[in-house]
């Protein structure tokens, strides 16, 4: 059964990697040669070690100093390792041969924006064609740059031609309004805000900054009535939320955006999503170092930065940067889910479930509540997240919430309840009646049970016409045909389970059984050795599988006295 449970809850994901390699990154020393170096570097980079490909690229430079492609790749690893200060420093050396490199031209700007050279900073980021993709995000930074040098009317004229920009110009409508208000042209700000509102990029985050910009104004009343428009469009806005549950307790909120480093900062936040949600990873992470570096405590930022070191596979540095994120602010809560989901597929599996039981203790949300319950459920606690599904339920559900009736139905049939567990099926069925998960636990379980053959395998043959491509559903019909005795069949499908799932030990050991109980009996042996090569699997007995492997399948299977009408 164990294809059908982990097809929606197995968020474990275990991730190894070989020996050899790993010894390697923990081993390696400084070359006597800027080349070793250089391979030393690539390799450590090859493997997400942003910090030793830093530290290797930068004793290749030491031995190499005129390298120029050396020192674009000291440049760019300093900013991967988060070391925006280094980064900056080779940046200066760089723009000093080649004026026009268009990274260097943002790092080194953004550093002097952080040590207050507002002016030096703009005038920098004036001189230099910076391409399509850093032109929104130069432009940006340069508007704050000259803000903070007391700019503000050149500041806004640059708002204006990078809005003309064919790629992401809507974005300059927040800026905008942000330096309006910083500079206390209030009327000026709100027709902004209206701006950016009206091109529907970023509602979410325009919404925040505007509330705090009212709140700071004085005008709480006002950001109240603007969260609660925001809140009756979007019932789950983040942040959102978080400013309106602390306006109603009366609780002080904190000015967010009062330097122009925090703008600046701001500003970045925009183009690093767009980047991020076009696939272009590489640059979204530098937008999101930079904006860290001139504002350390910006919680979206820290956010989406860890997760797209997730992406890059670099899940320790993702737990150190969601550890950074302050619990005062609003993305504080999320970070922590997607801190317990990185544990999880980590396999530190008592980590992350402590962090959701302290999150749920201090904020008994249904989202924290039922984050735990797949946590649960998925470490085989049945029994604790049956109590949680059972909680929710009876407390508070969505009419459309097809999931959680479908989890409760899990919980009830792995703890051995399985005809409580058939209502909860088939509410979810009914909410929400092509999903093929559901169709294939609930037909796999009737056919296995012996209960309602025929429309179990009606629910698995739907199950398959939704998701041809799912090998654990067609084992489900493989299976079931088995269970029957009706092992031709069984060999049929269980062929084609294993042609779309070839590395998973259940189905595998599926196909050897049926192998067996046809006569091809050296095929099952072989199937049944693969099962032994695979990572382990919980609901696979390896002894049961070595057993077969000497002495064949001993036991025939429990075939249910039913009738196989309808099922051929």
């Amino acid at each position: 059964m164990n294809l059908r449970f982990y097809s929606h809850f197995n968020v474990v994901l275990l991730l190894t990697g070989l020996v050899f390699l790993t010894s390697a990154c923990a081993t390696m020393q400084q070359s006597s040669s800027p080349y070793g170096d250089y391979l030393l570097a690539r390799y450590a980079s090859s493997e997400s070690d942003v910090k030793n490909a830093a530290k290797y690229y930068k004793l290749a430079l030491d031995k190499d100093q005129e390298n120029t492609e050396l020192r674009q790749r000291v440049m760019l690893s300093a900013v991967m390792a988060s070391d925006i200060k280094t980064a900056a420093k080779l940046a200066r050396v760089i723009l000093e041969t080649d004026k026009n490199d268009r990274l260097a031209v943002l790092i080194a700007a953004s550093d002097e924006i952080k040590t207050g050279k507002y002016l030096v900073a703009a005038e920098r980021l004036d001189q230099v064609n910076l391409g399509p993709l850093n032109q929104i995000a130069g432009g940006l930074l340069q508007s704050w740059a000259l803000y903070g040098g007391g700019k503000t009317d050149l500041a806004l004229a640059e708002l204006d031609k990078v809005s003309k920009t064919p790629l992401l110009g809507d974005l300059t409508w927040l800026q905008r309004a942000m330096i309006l208000n910083a500079a206390g042209r209030f009327d000026d700000a709100d027709q902004a805000f209206e701006k950016a509102m009206d091109s529907a990029v970023m509602v979410s985050r325009i919404t925040y900054v505007r509330s705090l910009a009212k709140i700071e104004n004085g005008k709480r009343d006002v950001a109240i009535e603007l969260l609660n428009d925001r809140l009756r469009t979007n019932g789950n806005d983040i942040e959102a939320s978080f400013l309106l549950e602390r306006l109603n307790a009366e609780e002080r909120i904190a000015q967010r955006f009062a330097t122009p480093q925090q703008g600046a900062a701001e500003a970045l936040l925009g183009p690093a999503q767009a980047m991020a949600e076009r696939g272009v990873y590489f640059l979204s992470i530098i937008y999101l170092e930079i904006a860290l570096y001139l504002d350390p405590e910006h919680d979206a930022g820290q956010n989406l930065l860890a997760r797209l070191y997730e992406l890059q596979n670099r899940s320790e540095d993702a737990l150190l940067m969601y550890a950074k994120v302050n619990q005062d602010q609003p993305w504080y809560m999320p970070t922590q889910l997607d801190n317990a989901n990185t544990l999880f597929r980590m396999g530190r599996v008592e980590e992350g479930l402590s962090i959701l039981q302290q999150l749920v203790a201090v904020n008994p949300i249904k989202k924290n509540k039922r984050a735990l319950a797949v946590a649960l459920q998925s470490d085989r606690q049945f029994e604790a997240a049956l109590a949680i599904y059972n909680e929710l339920i009876e407390s508070e559900v969505d009419a459309d919430d097809w999931q959680i009736y479908f989890a409760r139905a899990i919980s009830l049939e792995r703890t051995e309840r399985w005809k409580e567990a058939v209502p909860d099926f088939r509410k979810s069925l009914k909410i929400n009646p092509d999903q093929a998960d559901v169709l294939n636990y609930l037909g796999y379980t009737f056919v296995d049970v012996g209960e309602n053959i025929e429309e179990g395998f009606e629910l698995i043959r739907k199950a398959i016409e939704l998701d041809p491509e799912a090998g654990y559903i067609v084992d489900s019909l493989g299976w079931g045909y088995y269970r029957l005795g009706n092992y031709q069949d069984a060999v049929t499908h269980l062929e084609r389970a294993v042609e779309l799932e070839p590395g998973e030990p259940t189905i595998n050991d599926h196909l050897g059984d049926a192998y067996w109980q046809v006569g091809r009996k050296l095929e099952a042996k072989f199937q049944w050795q693969r099962v032994l090569s695979f990572e382990p699997d919980e609901e696979v007995d390896l002894d049961k599988v070595k057993d077969k492997i000497e002495n064949g399948l001993r036991e025939l299977p429990q075939t249910k006295l039913v009738s196989d009408k309808g099922v051929e």
